[in-house]
């Protein structure tokens, strides 16, 4: 009986896990820094982070749909009611993130687009920036 109580609460709780790869999770990170950074830059740093949502893929880009809330007066972002919401769309396209926000008309509004150094495989030439360990 314990077994089964046991394997039912891990089941449980893992099933409210998700398991990301180290891509996914690093593009959902900078897609939420970089929103959170737009709203602050809007005034709008109130809004909480509620949700996030993968886009089906596209022609080759990753797409994230980030919702943010207004909390209510006692300070909570409540499902059912009808806070103030923003929405915004991270892109992620080869070296591009474009962030945009999804205006009433159904168009998004790009409001930012940061493009990436192209990822090499030289070594580092300044010698200073190499990480060394000695041990004795």
């Amino acid at each position: 009986m314990k077994n089964k109580v046991l394997f039912i609460l891990c089941s449980l709780v893992f099933t409210g896990c998700q398991i990301t790869d180290q891509k996914t999770h690093q593009q959902q990170e900078i897609c939420k820094t970089l929103s959170e950074g737009y709203l602050k830059t809007q005034n709008q740093q109130t809004y909480e982070f509620w949700k996030l949502e993968q886009i089906p893929n596209q022609a080759e880009q990753n797409t994230l749909k980030l919702i943010y809330k207004k909390p209510n007066e006692n300070g909570l972002v409540l499902t059912g009611l009808l806070l103030p919401t923003v929405e915004l769309e991270c892109t992620l396209k080869q070296q591009h993130i474009v962030v945009s926000v999804a205006q009433p008309t159904g168009k998004n509004l790009q409001v930012l687009e940061v493009i990436l150094p192209k990822p090499t495989n030289d070594t580092p030439r300044n010698p200073d920036l190499v990480a060394r360990s000695e041990t004795q």
